[in-house]
């Protein structure tokens, strides 16, 4: 298991509450999860970051005592003109440089959802596995963060850091460079730190 203990699981998909949440973290070791802001239930704000898709940001009013993350789905259908997002999640394999190029220095979470693992072949998870690889390379170099998720909509679904541990590992990733610098950009995000350089 990773020896870093800033584990995060940006997407848990289903209602928590104090109970569940103690219950990842004693179980899963996950001190920070993302869930959306219609499955929390008076949640220990420091734990808990909300996920409000970026269509629904009005909803920030009634909950502004959290942390909070935008996002939006990243697919064939994206318009690269919208803006105000902190996370675009990745759902298909896309050329991506254009819209790196384009985002350079916002500082973008590009997240994958390890639950989407489950409908994929064995030649598809081949290419997943080569299509994260090649967009961590590519964050790396235009300054945005990759981040894994569970994508969980369950308990069941949720995915401990050993394995995500093996996945990076699998592409050659430090996995103590990935927490660390998760880690990191979650704190930048929380200080609302942007690192346009236009």
């Amino acid at each position: 298991m990773t020896k870093f203990s800033g584990i995060i699981d940006l997407s848990i998909n289903f209602e928590c509450d104090e109970n569940t949440l103690t219950f990842i973290k004693r179980y899963f070791y996950v001190n920070t999860i993302g869930i959306p802001n219609d499955k929390m239930k008076n949640l220990n704000r420091g734990s808990v970051i909300m996920k409000v898709k970026n269509s629904e940001n009005h909803k920030l009013k009634l909950n502004n005592d959290y942390m909070y993350l935008l996002y939006e789905i990243l697919d064939n259908k994206f318009d690269m003109k919208h803006s105000g997002y902190d996370v675009l999640v990745v759902t298909e394999p896309l050329n991506y440089k254009p819209l790196l190029q384009k985002l350079s220095g916002k500082n973008i979470g590009f997240e994958f959802l390890l639950s989407n693992l489950k409908y994929l072949n064995s030649h598809e998870i081949g290419k997943w596995f080569s299509n994260v690889k090649h967009l961590y390379h590519m964050c790396k170099k235009y300054r945005h963060q990759l981040i894994l998720s569970s994508g969980a909509s369950n308990i069941y679904e949720l995915v401990p850091p050993r394995i995500i541990d093996s996945i990076l590992n699998k592409m050659n990733i430090s996995t103590a460079e990935y927490w660390s610098s998760l880690c990191s950009w979650l704190e930048n995000k929380n200080r609302g730190v942007i690192y346009d350089t236009e």
